[in-house]
């Protein structure tokens, strides 16, 4: 068994001021920016500032696209293919839910995993009703969503438990050729205060062409000396843990 599609990303990050992200963002010549709220969820406990789900596999992001449109995604990366019950083996979309499976490789440079992930899309003002605290982060996500973590996730979460941190500014631009890659290539820059800048590039590629489209995306990047983030720690990763930090700061 395997994905259809691979995710292939190179996060590129400042070293010490947002100044060169905004040099790349000039030098790639990105238009159409679109301005989201990313707000991810997670466990956390007094006193073990521990990014508990993400520990297990599990990722619960929440995007505010407008100040009525949006989504919600369950992620579980790294998964496997045993984990995942017969009912979420194949991609799929479902309407009038606005629900999307989908199973893919994750390959950040010599970083590959699988992702499995439900994401639904909504119409309402929900995220910004569950930060003034009038909605449980629980409500953030559906029904099928709380079945598919119950029946793939790695390990028990009650969502009931689970809370809201500190919102990320995150700027998506227009998808964008680059000579070289056959497929097109995405930015995303996440912002949190003045501590943390990073702008991900990313590709999605079939799985016999994926090894050729990361050489060029990376030859892509080298090429215009754009500053490659070298850290051990994935993005996701180091955001969790500086908004947690955040968030027991301010209990």
């Amino acid at each position: 068994m395997q994905p259809k599609t691979v995710e292939i990303k190179i996060t590129l990050a400042a070293e010490e001021s947002g100044s060169q992200i905004d040099d790349a963002v000039t030098q790639l010549e990105l238009t159409d920016a679109k301005e989201w709220t990313v707000v991810f969820c997670e466990d956390v406990t007094p006193a073990v500032a521990t990014t508990a789900l993400l520990d297990i596999g599990v990722v619960l992001r929440v995007r505010g696209k407008s100040e009525t449109t949006g989504d919600s995604t369950i992620k579980l990366r790294p998964s496997r293919w045993s984990q995942l019950h017969p009912d979420y083996f194949e991609d799929r979309e479902r309407e009038p839910e606005r629900e999307e499976l989908k199973i893919e490789a994750d390959w950040s440079g010599l970083k590959r995993s699988l992702a499995t992930s439900m994401t639904v899309k909504w119409s309402d003002a929900r995220l910004s009703t569950a930060q003034t605290g009038q909605l449980p982060a629980a409500q953030l996500f559906s029904d099928e969503q709380l079945k598919f973590l119950s029946a793939c996730g790695p390990g028990r979460v009650n969502l009931a438990a689970v809370s809201l941190l500190p919102p990320l500014a995150a700027t998506r631009w227009d998808e964008f050729k680059v000579t070289g890659v056959s497929s097109e290539v995405r930015a995303e820059r996440w912002r949190v205060d003045d501590e943390i800048d990073f702008l991900e590039l990313s590709i999605v590629a079939p799985p016999a062409e994926a090894v050729t489209e990361q050489e060029a995306l990376a030859a892509f990047v080298t090429d215009l000396a754009l500053p490659v983030d070298n850290s051990p720690l994935n993005k996701t990763q180091r955001v969790l843990d500086y908004l947690i930090a955040k968030s027991l700061r301010g209990r």
